[in-house]
């Protein structure tokens, strides 16, 4: 696809690379064959051996070719959650909160921390994108990102509405609600500063907390406000299929990878989130007839002996993953590539048949960032997925301490 845009959004010689984060999702778990199993190459998930020596499954054939640029992780989970029911993975994946028996402890995803410290100069903060759809519901998530208070971000999932929010002509009804908007938060302000002076401390600290949540708001609509005067890239949509929907998988998630691969390449956002499905009954449950299988994910999921049907459906996911990244590899951005500025973080929320431990996760790219590849790091039991939360803060210029349940950061996937 030509882009004559390329060269003017490109980073000026000699500054630092655009930091970039991406982190995506599939349900229902991964095959794990025993490791005296036959089929343990051809069926497995995780790599056998560990460090920069394993032998990768055949299940990951598609991303091999950037084994230099990605990394396996295993033994990692969310300590507090690993006594779940299965199907909540999406809820907490990304933030790491004990919602086991409420989900009144729902937090900050990393991805929205990450978008606070590198979101504010592009026209999306962030852009949340799943083939479901907005949030769904509690413990069924469709969205992987939450904001500051807990509150799920609704995600997008029409190629055609989200190549127009990002590239096309801005309507005079989205202009009318900003101005809406904007009005109904000065009104809001007032009000709530006149009541404050008026009542007692824990009331006070109550609704400070939710003035700053407003003044947030208002925050974000002034940005939303001037982008509006901001021309946006000039791309052609000629050669995406943006009429697909999840009734063809491939097409679908092909198209939905590439315009996170144009929302990157055009600096249009740095922060993006994407669940290829929803634990949920739905459209997106027969994304394998995509290869032909006639069970849906969720069916293939608990089989417990004949791996072959589930290992060809998350090789599919794999490969459709894989393109991504070999899409960002082939963007040459100042001395690398486009993935070299973008650190990646794809997984799930389970392994074997549903069992809310040992996630399995690909780190890619982020050289440019500080991150180091090539290896399978395993980790055992002790180890918070957290953890890793705090390490990607801290190199996105977002440093924290501590990150949900963390109990330090792991600096092994570093250079």
């Amino acid at each position: 696809m030509a882009l004559p845009w390329l060269e003017c959004m490109s980073a000026e010689e000699g500054a630092a690379p655009r930091q970039r984060f991406f982190a995506g999702y599939f349900a229902y778990g991964v095959p794990m064959p025993a490791d005296d199993a036959a089929d343990r190459l051809t069926n497995g998930w995780f790599p056998v051996g560990e460090g920069q020596d394993y032998v990768a499954p055949e299940m990951h054939q598609h991303v091999m070719p950037l084994r230099d640029k990605i990394t396996f992780l295993s033994g990692l989970s969310h300590p507090a959650m690993r006594s779940t029911s299965a199907h909540k993975g999406a809820d907490y994946f990304l933030t790491g909160a004990n919602i086991l028996k409420t989900y009144d402890k729902q937090s900050i995803s990393i991805d929205q921390h990450v978008a606070q410290a590198i979101g504010q100069d592009t026209r999306f903060p962030s852009l949340v994108l799943s083939s479901f759809g907005g949030v769904n519901r509690p413990y069924r998530s469709s969205t992987l990102s939450f904001d500051r208070s807990g509150r799920p971000i609704p995600a997008q999932n029409k190629p055609s509405e989200i190549f127009r929010r990002m590239f096309g002509t801005t309507t005079e009804s989205e202009r009318n609600a900003l101005q809406s908007r904007g009005s109904i938060l000065d009104e809001i302000l007032g009000e709530a500063e006149d009541l404050n002076r008026r009542l007692g401390v824990e009331d006070r600290r109550k609704m400070d907390e939710y003035l700053t949540s407003v003044r947030e708001v208002e925050q974000m609509t002034e940005r939303q406000k001037a982008w509006q005067n901001t021309p946006k890239p000039d791309v052609d949509a000629r050669e995406l299929e943006l009429d697909a929907d999840i009734g063809s998988a491939r097409e679908y998630l092909t198209v939905m990878y590439e315009l996170l691969a144009l929302a990157f390449q055009t600096d249009s956002t740095r922060v993006a989130t994407f669940q290829t499905a929803c634990e949920e009954a739905g459209g997106t449950d027969r994304f394998p007839s995509a290869i032909g299988l006639a069970a849906s994910s969720h069916k293939l999921s608990h089989e417990k002996k004949n791996y072959a049907d589930v290992a060809r459906y998350i090789t599919f996911l794999n490969e459709m993953h894989a393109g991504f990244l070999k899409r960002l590899d082939t963007i040459q951005e100042g001395e690398g590539t486009l993935l070299d500025n973008t650190f990646g973080f794809y997984g799930c929320a389970t392994s074997k048949t549903h069992r809310a431990i040992n996630y399995p996760v690909i780190l890619s790219g982020g050289k440019n960032l500080g991150f180091r590849h090539g290896s399978h790091l395993h980790f055992g039991d002790n180890i918070p997925m957290s953890n890793l939360f705090v390490t990607i803060a801290n190199q996105f210029g977002r440093p924290t301490d501590a990150f949900a349940d963390s109990t330090g950061d792991i600096t092994e996937v570093l250079g």
